[in-house]
């Protein structure tokens, strides 16, 4: 059964702490975050370290704590987002995750499907990634991928459940055989103190990057919901995410840093895993690994951007929208074929999620634990609508502190992100969007009283 946006009762919540770690475990051990740490290689591997060990878990502190609003009112990312936004202004949030969530399939698919080229070419002699020719095997292990991970959202939540436990003994695996070939291959003391090849681009930009990358992951709450206790719904949540996505981003840098240390030269485009599993020859098994992981990420993101659209839609038949995104993703999976390099399309995706969901939790969680104190009630929450449309709940139909903070934040990264790149360049364009967006609503909430009514319903 799929509940959309409706209330999970505990007597059907399956998930426990072990399930959340395994699940955001899996979703973080994906080859988006191999890429990511390759990338930014390009700052050194201290830099990649100091990241993966200190700045990522700070970030994802506040990520976790939407996951227990999820926990305790039961509550789907879209209803989560109803306090900040109002009931009909959840919607926009719904309509974000959708976007957002639609988006990431196309990133991971197409690195996935980069191994599959390996694949064809150690089996049938097929020309590989890179290689003259190689744009139909490409095509063909994207719809691979696509096909295969369309099956298993169809499926629902207990599917994808089972999937990621299968999934992170395969990637540990994997993770723990690549990480002693990459060390053997390469000594550890040169990779640390390499000098690479000057930046085109500062830390704050990665920081940007990693905002996109790590707050972008909006179907927390969707998987949050179904938590037996709340310390699963966080931090089993944040261990996962944090272990997967950490040591992913530094075996990432490793081989980067390796292969620039072999050839002298850096190139990011390069910072996929089957490029650096190439060139360790760790063989087909290494590459199908890869591939299934893509999988296990993909399947839950695919679910949150159903879940989205759900919640912006206020269908009453979820698992006729899965079927639909099932399909959608199949064609959004081809999408970073239109750009000449995959490193711009992935750039330019986690630029526009970090510019939705950077105020969006800022909003979510200053509401929530700061604004009202935890008071809200499931009956607001869950509340149906008069037969005129408007929302029954008293927190009303629009939040206009909410959502005029929403769109400061918006302006605020985006401006910073395209037109002030000297300034975000130094400041981030992440800190200060946060930093507008937090103030202004704390101002128009606590000082202003805007939505005084509603704020104590």
């Amino acid at each position: 059964m799929e509940y959309g946006t409706a209330k999970i009762p505990q007597s059907d919540r399956s998930y426990g702490f072990f399930d959340f770690t395994v699940t955001w475990f899996g979703s973080g051990v994906n080859t988006g975050s191999w890429f990511f740490g390759g990338t930014a290689a390009a700052m050194g591997m201290g830099f990649v370290m100091q990241y993966s060990l200190l700045w990522l878990p700070l970030m994802m502190v506040p990520w976790a704590m939407v996951g227990w609003i999820a926990w305790k009112h039961g509550a789907s990312t879209v209803t989560a987002t109803i306090p900040g936004l109002g009931a009909k202004g959840a919607r926009l949030a719904g309509i974000g995750e959708f976007f957002g969530m639609i988006g990431w399939p196309a990133v991971n698919t197409f690195i996935a499907a980069i191994s599959l080229t390996y694949v064809f070419g150690q089996m049938w002699g097929w020309p590989t990634y890179g290689q003259p020719g190689a744009a139909w095997p490409m095509v063909l292990g994207i719809l691979i991928t696509a096909a295969v991970q369309g099956l298993v959202v169809i499926s629902g939540s207990e599917a994808i459940k089972y999937l990621e436990w299968i999934a992170v003994v395969l990637l540990i695996i994997l993770g723990i055989w690549e990480t002693i070939v990459v060390l053997q291959h390469w000594d550890l003391a040169k990779i640390m103190a390499v000098r690479m090849p000057e930046a085109t681009h500062s830390k704050a930009f990665y920081f940007d990057l990693a905002f996109g990358f790590c707050w972008g992951w909006a179907m927390i709450a969707d998987f949050g919901r179904f938590a037996r206790t709340s310390t699963g719904a966080t931090v089993g949540s944040w261990l996962g995410v944090n272990l997967g996505q950490g040591w992913f981003m530094l075996i990432g840098a490793i081989g980067v840093i390796g292969v620039f240390l072999d050839t002298g030269v850096y190139d990011p485009n390069a910072s996929d895993p089957s490029s650096i599993i190439a060139s360790l020859g760790l063989g087909t098994v290494a590459f199908l690994v890869v591939f299934f992981a893509t999988v296990s990420t993909n399947v839950t993101v695919l679910y949150g951007a159903a879940m989205g659209l759900v919640g912006a839609t206020k269908t009453a038949k979820p698992r006729s929208y899965l079927r639909y995104i099932a399909v959608l993703q199949l064609v959004m999976c081809f999408v970073p074929l239109a750009f000449a390099q995959f490193i711009d399309f992935f750039t330019a995706f986690l630029h526009v999620i970090g510019g939705i969901f950077i105020p969006l939790w800022t909003i979510v969680v200053l509401d929530y634990f700061v604004v009202r104190k935890m008071r809200v009630s499931d009956e607001d929450l869950f509340a149906g609508e008069n037969a005129d449309g408007t929302t029954q709940s008293r927190l009303g139909d629009w939040n206009a502190a909410g959502l005029s903070s929403m769109v400061l934040g918006l302006v605020t990264f985006y401006a910073l992100t395209y037109a002030f790149k000297d300034i975000a360049a130094v400041t981030t364009a992440g800190f200060p969007a946060i930093a507008v967006t937090g103030v202004s609503y704390l101002f128009l909430t606590l000082v202003a009283g805007m939505g005084r009514r509603a704020r104590y319903a």
